[in-house]
């Protein structure tokens, strides 16, 4: 058992251990054996589950008020639950800007919790992470593109193909004037994905290109006098956006008189008002983090990755005028 622990970096062998299993390990060339593993894992499988290590969520506590980026947060957290218990793993939130003492005590709590394995949800801000923990005790994945640094393996929307997506359902509905309205802060947060999938749409999407509004203000919200401006100059007759900004351009949209008003499409469905959009199967970007995360807890993969991968779930359109399906009615079995 010890040599098992060692050889997958736990924290439940000391350092000193570790390091002779492993450099004796590395010595004998000893290399996993596929079709061990494979056999042990059935064998894990087919035993009653149970809770042999404990997944942290790092989150900073959101503002109240914001129900949109609480509808999101929820579903993530149902996602990182449902599949850490059904891979046998314990799920602990942590809202680590509420820790007294920062990094340190919050490393000491992690610890003593037993939590080797992090998922860092999304921050209020993009920022850098670096000295918020020694990293190399923990394998770590995170769902956001707001951690500026550490690079880690991340698990995100395909934002880049989302919007194509939008676009496209909105061109073959009639929109021939399809504009973005963003803030700045957003548009950092999806590495510019966004206006770029836009940008491309403009030129070779074959309808007339929209100047993108981008918010210079400083969070989330959008200045809605100048959203009023832009809607006056560009005119379109479709507004693609983040629900973190809806309110002002709703507002904006409200004040105009003689302009048509556009069609709002989210690209963070589900939202509280059911407007078109782009739902990013949120429960789906969790499940797919706590998988990498016990492929690296089984193969003792801890640290920062020396090349960090990106996996992107595709979105689906949702469209709420359509009629949900009809639920199959019962058939009664009379022999």
């Amino acid at each position: 058992m010890t040599v098992s622990l060692a050889l997958r970096n736990s924290l439940g062998v000391s350092a000193t251990t570790r390091t002779l299993i492993q450099k004796l390990a590395d010595e004998r060339g000893y290399r996993p054996d596929p079709a061990i593993a494979k056999l042990m894992h059935h064998l894990r499988v087919q035993r009653p589950t149970r809770f042999h290590a404990s997944i942290g969520g790092l989150a900073e506590r959101w503002p109240t008020g914001n129900e949109v980026r609480h509808i999101f947060t929820e579903r993530l957290l149902t996602g990182l639950r449902e599949r850490a218990a059904a891979l046998g793993y314990g799920f602990n939130l942590v809202y680590f800007d509420e820790v007294v003492g920062g990094g340190p005590q919050l490393q000491r709590l992690l610890l003593r919790r037993g939590i080797e394995c992090l998922v860092i949800l999304p921050l209020l801000q993009p920022r850098d992470l670096s000295a918020l923990l020694d990293w190399q005790l923990f394998s770590t994945v995170a769902v956001t593109t707001s951690v500026i640094a550490p690079r880690f393996h991340t698990v995100n929307p395909q934002h880049f193909d989302n919007m194509l997506l939008a676009c496209r359902q909105l061109t073959d509905a009639g929109y021939r004037r399809i504009g973005l309205a963003l803030p700045k802060d957003w548009d950092l947060r999806v590495n510019h994905r966004w206006t770029g999938a836009m940008t491309w749409h403009n030129l070779y999407g074959g309808t007339e290109p929209v100047l993108p509004f981008i918010g210079e203000a400083h969070g989330p919200a959008l200045d809605t006098m100048a959203l009023k401006a832009w809607l006056l100059q560009e005119q379109p007759d479709a507004v693609v956006c983040d629900n973190i900004g809806m309110a002002n351009i709703l507002d904006a949209v409200h004040m105009l008189r003689a302009v048509k008003r556009p069609r709002i499409v989210t690209l963070n469905w589900s939202t509280i008002r059911g407007e078109y959009g782009i739902d990013q199967r949120v429960e789906l970007i969790g499940a797919a983090a706590i998988d990498i995360l016990a492929s690296m807890y089984v193969h003792g993969e801890k640290g920062l990755p020396a090349a960090p991968y990106a996996t992107m779930v595709l979105g689906r359109w949702v469209d709420p005028t359509l009629p949900a399906p009809r639920k199959k009615r019962a058939t009664r079995n009379t022999s």
